[in-house]
């Protein structure tokens, strides 16, 4: 009796199917069997049916690929290393600038950097009238007050600023949980 009622369940599902103008040809939970789909982000949807062929596009994983481009050479085996280079380079007034002063100079305490606003970058910036990101405000420093160079996007200096920059922050927000 239990298998003639699953046998009419599924007699039941195909002949909606069949109305519904479903078919094998074009299942909708099957992009790979839709012959007329063009969409370019799904290879599978493509008129010429790719997963019908030898390898199938739609298993690859551009993510799993062998060879990878690095942004820059190896620059470090932790972030507590880039943490501990760009506190350096936050208290260095020599080598930052021609100013001769260091990042300390201005931002000695978290209130100089605004952490109690709660703001992530990027937001907009008063003394530089904008929007900018973490790496965009290190350079407009590095270039304005200290009189220095611009650190590289993908250099391992910003990498350490930026590291030491989230440290501190970190600090602050464990010192003043509410």
């Amino acid at each position: 009796m239990m298998k003639l009622r699953q046998f009419s369940v599924f007699l039941s599902f195909l002949a909606l199917l069949s109305f519904a103008g479903v078919s094998e040809a074009a299942n909708p939970c099957n992009p790979c069997s839709m012959k007329t789909m063009h969409n370019p982000c799904n290879p599978c949807g493509m008129a010429a049916n790719p997963c019908s062929m030898g390898a199938n596009p739609c298993s690859m994983n551009p993510c799993s690929a062998d060879v990878k481009k690095n942004i820059r050479p190896h620059a470090f085996n932790s972030f507590q290393e880039s943490v501990d280079m760009g506190r350096k380079m936050w208290n260095d007034d020599e080598g930052m600038g021609k100013a001769g002063v260091a990042c300390l100079s201005c931002h000695a305490g978290f209130d100089m950097l605004h952490f109690d606003e709660n703001q992530n970058f990027p937001h907009y910036v008063k003394m530089v009238g904008d929007v900018v990101t973490l790496d965009q405000m290190i350079n407009y420093c590095l270039l304005n007050p200290m009189q220095g160079h611009e650190l590289a996007q993908n250099s391992k200096e910003m990498t350490a600023m930026a590291a030491y920059y989230r440290s501190y922050r970190m600090k602050y927000l464990r010192e003043h949980k509410k």
